[in-house]
C-alpha cells in the first residue's frame, strides 16, 4: 500500500461504478418500463402485454441503448477478457515484476476506469430516450438530438480523460524519476512537457467536443478571438515571459549550476543559474547578488553558457621581455614550446601557439595561445598558474627578463630650472640642471 502511494499518478479514479448504481440504475429502469407500457396500455386498444413488447421493442431501437450494449461489451471484454489473459501472460514471462505493478496493468486500468463514467451516461440516455417524451411534452425528435449530442461528448470527453491520465502517469513518473536523480533541470522539462501536453488534450477535446455539439468551430474561435486579442494584448508581456520559460526548460540552453554571462541592454550579468522558473530566472553573480531575470530577456539577447565549454579552457596570454634582450628571444621560444609539446595537460588537437609577436621600444611580445583540459575553472586556474612559472623560469633560463613598465615625464628647460633652483624639485642624476632641449626624468626604467 505505501508502494502505491509512493507512485506518482496512482490516485483512485474520480468516477467508480459501484453495484449500488447498477441496482439504482436497474429499478429506475424497470420503473421506467412499467410505467410508459401503462401509459401506452391507457392511451391505446393494446393489451398491458402487447403495450409492453412495444415500449421494449422501442428501447431496442434506440440510438442510447446500442451505446449501451457496445460500451457494456467493451467493460466485460476489457475486465474479464483481456485482463485475465494479459495477467496469464505475465505469469508465463520472465518478467520479475508483478502484475498490479506492471505499466501495462496501469495503461489498462486507465482505459476502463473512463469506461465506466460512459456506461453511466450512455444509461442515463437510455432512460431519457425511453421515457422523457411520454413524461413530458417535448418532441421525440428533440430528445434524439440532444441524447445524440450527449454521447458524442461522452465519448469525446472519455477519450480525452484516458490520454490525460496517460500522459500525467508518463509524465510524473519521469519527472519523479529525475528527482531521485538530483537532477532539478530535467525535472522541470517533464513538468513543462506535463503542462504543454495538458494544454493541447484541453484544446483538441475543446474543439472536437464543439463539433460533436454541432457547432461552426470557427464562428465559435471568431466569438472567442475578441476576447482572447484583448486579454493578449494586456498581458503581453506575461505570455511571452512563460512562452520563453517554456522554450528555456524544453530546449535548455543553460540548466540549473551552469555559469552564464550575457548582456541585456548593455549591462553584463554573469553569475551561476540557480532557477529556471515559468515566468523568471535566478543568476547569482559571482558578489554573491541575486538576479531576476525575465524569461522575455532570453529571447532577446546571446547567453554564453561557460560551463558547456566542457573541458576545453584557452591559455591565451603575451609575455613581454627586455628589448635588449630581443637576440635571447628565439631560444625562449624553442623552451616553450618544447614544454608546450611535452604536457600532458594541454591538449594536440587544437592549435598549440607560441610566436613572437611584436617588437617595440619597450618591450618584446611573445604570444602564447593553446587549450588546456581541466574539469573546471579552479582546475585551469592551477594549470595556467604552473605554465606561468615554467614559462618565466625559461625566460630566467636564457639570461632574459621580463619587461617593466616605465613612464617618462618630459618638462620644458624654462620651466623646470627656476623650480630646480627654488629646491622644490631634484635634480635629475645629482646635477643642477640639463643644458638645452627638454629635460627627460626617468620615474621607472626597465632592467
Amino acid at each position: 500500500q505505501q508502494q502505491q502511494q509512493q507512485q506518482p499518478g496512482a490516485a483512485q479514479p474520480p468516477f467508480s461504478l459501484k453495484p449500488v448504481y447498477v441496482l439504482i440504475f436497474g429499478l429506475v429502469f424497470l420503473g421506467g418500463l412499467l410505467f410508459a407500457s401503462m401509459s401506452l396500455q391507457l392511451t391505446s386498444d393494446l393489451g398491458f402485454s402487447d403495450a409492453l413488447t412495444k415500449v421494449v421493442r422501442r428501447i431496442f431501437r434506440s440510438i442510447a441503448f446500442r451505446q449501451l450494449l457496445v460500451i457494456t461489451a467493451c467493460m466485460l471484454m476489457v475486465r474479464f477478457a483481456l485482463n485475465s489473459v494479459l495477467r496469464l501472460l505475465a505469469k508465463w514471462s520472465a518478467s520479475p515484476v508483478q502484475w498490479d505493478k506492471s505499466k501495462l496493468y496501469y495503461v489498462m486500468k486507465e482505459v476502463y476506469s473512463p469506461l465506466e463514467l460512459l456506461l453511466f451516461i450512455a444509461g442515463c440516455c437510455t432512460l431519457a430516450d425511453s421515457f422523457v417524451p411520454q413524461l413530458i411534452n417535448v418532441p421525440k425528435a428533440t430528445v434524439t438530438h440532444v441524447v445524440r449530442a450527449v454521447l458524442s461528448v461522452s465519448f469525446v470527453v472519455g477519450a480525452s480523460v484516458v490520454v490525460y491520465n496517460l500522459k500525467s502517469r508518463f509524465c510524473k513518473e519521469q519527472a519523479w524519476q529525475m528527482e531521485l536523480q538530483g537532477d532539478v533541470t530535467s525535472q522541470r522539462r517533464w513538468e513543462a512537457y506535463d503542462k504543454l501536453g495538458t494544454f493541447g488534450i484541453y484544446a483538441i477535446g475543446l474543439v472536437l467536443a464543439i463539433q460533436a455539439l454541432g457547432l461552426e468551430v470557427r464562428s465559435v474561435l471568431a466569438i472567442g478571438g475578441i476576447g482572447g486579442l484583448a486579454i493578449g494584448l494586456a498581458g503581453r508581456e506575461i505570455c511571452e515571459n512563460l512562452l520563453n520559460g517554456m522554450l528555456l526548460m524544453t530546449t535548455m540552453p543553460f540548466e540549473v549550476g551552469e555559469e552564464v554571462c550575457f548582456r541585456p541592454n548593455g549591462q553584463l550579468v554573469e553569475g551561476i543559474v540557480v532557477d529556471v522558473g515559468w515566468y523568471r530566472t535566478l543568476i547569482r553573480s559571482f558578489e554573491r547578488e541575486m538576479y531576476v531575470i525575465p524569461n522575455a530577456v532570453f529571447s532577446k539577447n546571446t547567453v554564453l553558457n561557460v560551463t558547456r565549454k566542457q573541458r576545453e579552457w584557452r591559455f591565451y596570454e603575451f609575455l613581454c621581455v627586455r628589448v635588449q634582450d630581443v637576440h635571447k628571444v628565439n631560444a625562449i621560444i624553442q623552451d616553450i614550446r618544447r614544454i608546450v609539446r611535452n604536457d600532458a595537460r594541454i591538449l594536440n588537437k587544437l592549435h598549440r601557439r607560441v610566436f613572437m609577436d611584436g617588437i617595440s621600444h619597450d618591450d618584446v611580445k611573445i604570444y602564447v595561445s593553446f587549450y588546456c583540459e581541466a574539469s573546471n575553472r579552479d582546475a585551469f586556474m592551477a594549470i595556467k598558474q604552473d605554465l606561468l612559472l615554467a614559462f618565466v623560469d625559461c625566460i630566467e633560463r636564457n639570461g632574459a627578463k621580463l619587461a617593466q613598465p616605465r613612464t617618462v615625464l618630459e618638462l620644458e628647460q624654462d620651466t623646470l630650472l627656476p623650480r630646480l633652483m627654488a629646491g622644490l624639485l631634484p635634480a635629475p642624476g645629482g646635477s643642477s640642471g640639463s643644458s638645452g632641449g627638454a629635460a627627460g626624468l626617468g620615474l621607472m626604467g626597465y632592467g
